[in-house]
């Protein structure tokens, strides 16, 4: 993703390990102080730069039940909200204060007739579908199936789905939706809010996370597991109107941010309190990096107090996830480069060209020969069979763009000009590739040393994220800009398996940080590689 399904295509099936890598223990002190993130005042406008399957597996359909151990409450209802007190007029957390009447499909429907979008609707909720209750032994279940160790489940967690207003990269109104987990034993009130950041999955509807059963289950369940309010877009774009704005900085930051807002708008006020904790795996651990560096600008409607990210997929530079070298390598074979670089780059490219240039302009640094197909592909296909796809379809790097945008994105970029055949070309800065290449400038996010501290866990063995091409440059960058890091390096862990063995300690890290109490000690199994790249 570039996750689990990812890893099946292009390296073949991982191994998931028993034991957690980071293991934890009391007493250690932070090595780096951690800098509480400031809510940041709402800024007056933000930077520019289908219905699904159940999401229920084992769980039961039916009206959340009382929250376990109490007494006296009712079933929700079947709007899912007409029971969010207890019977001493106490709030629930397991129920929302709003009434959810609405089907699952109507989640991914898309919206008519909305008022004029302010900074003020950020988060506000559109459509709130009840889905399914799980108990504890549900739970406990589903962290088994995804081999998610050093995680004791505590509570169980009625589900649902919601989509809310949010902002575009570019300004633009628009829509995500999400899925929400509530506990059916909370944690001590208020909570903070747990928004969590998907990892790649593709752009096709099907593929939406909020619609998948088992999705999430080693990255927003544990945390559902222990209590938790947790929330995790679906990013603008993805499952219902239009395309998410992959790997977009901005884009995915927004739904992320806005998600929180979402979540508070859903619960009663004095359910959570201002605290925020951003969770991100691969492409959801670049938005919750990105998302690190504009909350103190967008607005968090809280404080962010830390930020947890798995093998962030983050573009930083030119070249992060080797872009510019696809670029300058025409004649490489495809495979030669990893299955994941060319279907990254593809993705990418098709996201800018649709929410920058137009619909009708999406497929415009494809060759013409390959538009039609790429088109029907990747908004038909999950990441993984689209990645099958291209290799078929384009045996060299080359045939993977247009050659005139190749090289005239190139130029912008200020590297020697490769023509088809290897040899030097000439090019000037123009046309779509200017344009592009000024998305890509504008996008990048710089981190905020007054945000929030970040725990990095990284696997040595992660062939689709490169620890010395990716993970050492992010950190390298976050510590150069103030910010605390904590990194947590485990060997064999590939891009599958890194968040489950690891994140029983991100639950610990996360519980001190958001506690105010000392940082649990970790023992990394390897040295983070230096930067390459």
């Amino acid at each position: 993703m570039l996750g689990g399904r990812w890893m099946l295509l292009s390296f073949g099936a991982a191994a998931m390990v028993a034991t957690a890598a980071c293991s934890a223990s009391k007493g250690a002190a932070d090595p780096t102080p951690a800098a509480a993130a400031s809510a940041g005042a709402d800024a007056s406008s933000p930077s520019s730069s289908s219905s699904g399957s159940s999401g229920g597996g084992t769980g039961t359909s039916s009206s959340p039940p009382a929250q376990e151990g109490t007494e006296g409450h009712g079933d929700a209802g079947d709007d899912g909200g007409s029971d969010a007190t207890d019977a001493g007029g106490a709030p629930r957390a397991d129920v929302p204060a709003i009434a959810c009447p609405d089907t699952v499909g109507a989640v991914y429907a898309t919206a008519a007739n909305l008022p004029t979008m302010t900074m003020g609707l950020r988060g506000a909720i559109l459509t709130c579908a009840q889905d399914v209750s799980y108990s504890v032994s549900d739970v406990t279940a589903k962290l088994a199936a995804k081999s998610v160790t050093g995680v004791v489940a505590t509570s169980g967690t009625n589900f649902y789905r919601i989509a809310y207003r949010t902002y575009r990269d570019d300004g633009v109104p628009g829509v995500s939706t999400a899925g929400v987990w509530l506990p059916t034993t909370p944690r001590a009130l208020p909570m903070p809010v747990v928004a969590v950041g998907h990892p790649t999955e593709g752009l096709a509807a099907s593929v939406t996370p909020s619609m998948n059963a088992t999705s999430l289950d080693d990255l927003a369940l544990p945390w559902a597991s222990q209590g938790f309010a947790v929330i995790a877009t679906d990013y603008a774009g993805q499952g219902n109107a239009g395309v998410q704005g992959y790997t977009d900085n901005h884009d995915q930051a927004h739904s992320l941010l806005d998600s929180v807002r979402a979540l508070r708008g859903l619960l009663d006020p004095s359910v959570l309190d201002q605290r925020v904790l951003l969770v991100g795996y691969s492409q959801g651990g670049g938005a919750v990096l990105a998302a690190q560096g504009l909350a103190g600008s967008y607005g968090a409607d809280g404080t962010v107090v830390a930020a947890v990210v798995f093998a962030a997929e983050y573009f930083a530079r030119n070249d992060s996830f080797g872009y510019q070298q696809l670029l300058e390598n025409p004649t490489e074979l495809t495979i030669v480069t990893g299955v994941t670089r060319p279907v990254v780059a593809a993705t990418r490219d098709y996201a800018f060209s649709y929410n920058v240039l137009g619909a009708s302009s999406a497929t415009v640094t494809f060759p013409s020969s390959l538009q039609s197909g790429v088109e029907s592909s990747i908004m038909s296909m999950g990441e993984v069979p689209f990645g099958g796809y291209l290799q078929g379809v384009a045996p060299t790097v080359g045939d993977l763009f247009d050659d005139g945008f190749r090289t005239s994105l190139l130029a912008c970029m200020g590297s020697s000009v490769v023509g088809p055949d290897g040899g030097a070309a000439t090019a000037t800065c123009s046309g779509v590739a200017s344009q592009f290449y000024t998305w890509m400038q504008n996008d990048l996010v710089a981190p905020d040393p007054a945000g929030a501290p970040v725990l990095y866990v990284q696997g040595l063995a992660d062939t689709v994220m490169p620890p010395d091409q990716e993970a050492a440059c992010n950190i390298d960058q976050l510590k150069a800009a103030g910010v605390a890091v904590q990194v947590c390096v485990d060997t064999p862990a590939e891009h599958t398996t890194v968040v489950p063995r690891n994140v029983g300690f991100a639950l610990q890290w996360s519980e001190a940080k958001l506690g105010g109490g000392t940082l649990p000690a970790y023992a990394s199994t390897g040295t983070m590689p230096a930067c390459q790249p």
